[in-house]
């Protein structure tokens, strides 16, 4: 007797929760969009975007959300349509039981600029994906600069690993790598300030700290090679002087090789 009671209070919850949903859905399908507002997630870390510059782009698109039904705006297709927008990394709309149409941008977070043999200049972000710079905003990352073969398609869906082809070199894609172990260490990240790359396509590095250059080589053996510099920095540098040295040699395995200034 108590499990039939027990049944029949669950079937009355959840009847009860549908007609309330079904209502509550009902009703904000019946609303008329009084306010779009756009929210910028992670302004604190870039700045590509303002909400101004959505706003100009529905308006461009010739988008107009105020005054619409509800039921009449397409959050799905308003999404995609943003997310073309080269700065997004995702956008994310939804409809308050106020009236309001509210968006939520997150930026893409670029990791390297590089300037490549055609003087082009672009940012990779953290997922690989190449953005064009932006007139309003310049983020404080590592540049790469020399001997950098354009893309023959720039455009926002490229990822540069997918120029990696078995057998052969992608120096873009070897860059990304590069630029992802520095920015996912805070010491390199705040020590490496620029990537040469030679016309042997080996990456040279440029510290802030100390006048000497890095011969990195390719990205193989990438960790054990920052961990050598590492060790050479605090067993070495810190007793010889940073300036002693012209050139910190990585290329080769288990090897540090100095050449004095």
């Amino acid at each position: 007797m108590l499990r039939i009671r027990n049944i029949l209070i669950f079937i009355t919850i959840v009847i009860f929760l549908t007609i309330t949903f079904s209502f509550v859905a009902t009703k904000q399908n019946d609303l008329v969009c009084n306010m779009v507002e756009v929210k910028i997630i992670d302004s604190a870390k870039n700045s590509f975007i303002q909400p101004r510059d959505i706003q100009n782009l529905l308006y461009n698109k010739n988008i107009k959300l105020i005054g619409k039904n509800f039921k009449n705006i397409n959050l799905k297709a308003l999404e995609a349509e943003l997310n073309t927008f080269t700065p997004v990394e995702n956008a994310e709309i939804y409809k308050t039981s106020g009236g309001k149409v509210v968006v939520e941008i997150q930026q893409r977070n670029p990791i390297i600029r590089v300037f490549d043999v055609l003087n082009q200049s672009y940012y990779i972000d953290d997922k690989g994906h190449m953005m064009r710079i932006s007139g309003k905003y310049t983020s404080h990352v590592p540049v790469a600069n020399g001997y950098i073969s354009a893309p023959e398609d720039f455009k926002k869906s490229l990822n540069v690993l997918s120029l990696q082809r078995p057998g052969k070199r992608s120096v873009l894609a070897e860059l990304y790598q590069l630029a992802q172990f520095i920015e996912d260490h805070e010491f390199w990240k705040a020590q490496i300030q620029q990537i040469y790359v030679n016309n042997k396509h080996d990456f040279e590095l440029i510290p802030r700290v100390g006048s000497h250059v890095i011969l990195f080589g390719d990205i193989s053996n990438c960790e054990e090679k920052f961990n050598n510099l590492e060790s050479l920095y605090i067993n070495g540098l810190n007793a010889v002087g940073w300036n002693k040295y012209e050139t910190i040699n990585l290329k080769y395995k288990g090897q540090v090789i100095c050449t004095k200034r």
